[in-house]
């Protein structure tokens, strides 16, 4: 059977709109929740943190950064990120970072003191417990909100400033507020607000959030003793990665 030009014709101008309508119905369709793509959570810990935190078990301290080598330097020189409250890898980290500071014999400790740039601190409650046993608590995203107007020199120190023959001599003080007014979280999900009374908690306090912005505690001494350290730039994390090779 034969079929004439004219009708082949149509059959293509057919075909034409069909795809075309086809087209446009498909630009117009709206993708539900489940066809779009999830946007990774950007507090969400990274590989090269995960790595790090999950090296060792719960009881197995991690290694102090020291501030006299590089990239430990970088480290405690670049701002610190939040975490994600209830990440699963905090207990971990947490109880690593515990375990480090009661082998050091510190009173503090903060993430970035163990390679980790998150807000994370550890702090001995000397407004705690008994005469001679202070709990240790950990606070997640940590900030000051107020300091009092009033400052004491006291002795300060740091378990990443080691202070021995082959490093320099570094002020072994610093001025901090009587009291502060501090915020966080707790491991559960708890957001607590509070003023630290207690000279020495209020100071540790302050020492370890100073940690959390890239902050050491001798350098307010730096225009008196310049020679004495170096101080580094804050460094971004893409580029603590790279200096590590991990990028």
């Amino acid at each position: 059977m034969k079929i004439s030009a004219l009708v082949f014709f149509k059959i293509g101008l057919l075909l034409v709109i069909i795809s075309f309508f086809f087209i446009q119905c498909k630009k117009d369709v709206v993708p539900t929740p489940e066809e779009e793509t999830e946007q990774p959570n950007p507090l969400a810990f990274t590989q090269a943190e995960i790595d790090t935190i999950m090296k060792a078990d719960s009881a197995t301290e991690m290694r102090i950064m020291n501030i006299f080598i590089q990239p430990d330097s970088a480290i405690l020189r670049a701002a610190d990120k939040e975490v994600i409250v209830g990440d699963t890898l905090i207990k971990r980290l947490t109880d690593r970072m515990y375990t480090s500071v009661i082998h050091a014999n510190g009173v503090g400790i903060a993430a970035p003191q163990v390679g980790i740039n998150r807000r994370i601190i550890w702090v001995q409650r000397y407004d705690k417990g008994g005469t001679f046993s202070h709990p240790f608590e950990v606070y997640l995203n940590p900030k000051i909100t107020a300091y009092c107007d009033t400052v004491v020199r006291r002795a300060d120190g740091c378990l990443s400033v080691p202070q021995t023959a082959e490093y320099p001599n570094i002020i072994d003080s610093s001025y901090r507020a009587k009291w502060v007014n501090v915020e966080y979280y707790l491991p559960n999900g708890n957001f607590v607000q509070e003023r630290i009374n207690n000279w020495y908690t209020a100071h540790i306090f302050q020492h370890e959030i100073d940690h959390l912005n890239g902050k050491m505690f001798f350098d307010n001494y730096v225009s008196k003793h310049k020679n004495t350290f170096t101080i580094l730039p804050p460094k971004s994390e893409a580029e603590i990665l790279i200096e590590q090779g991990i990028k």
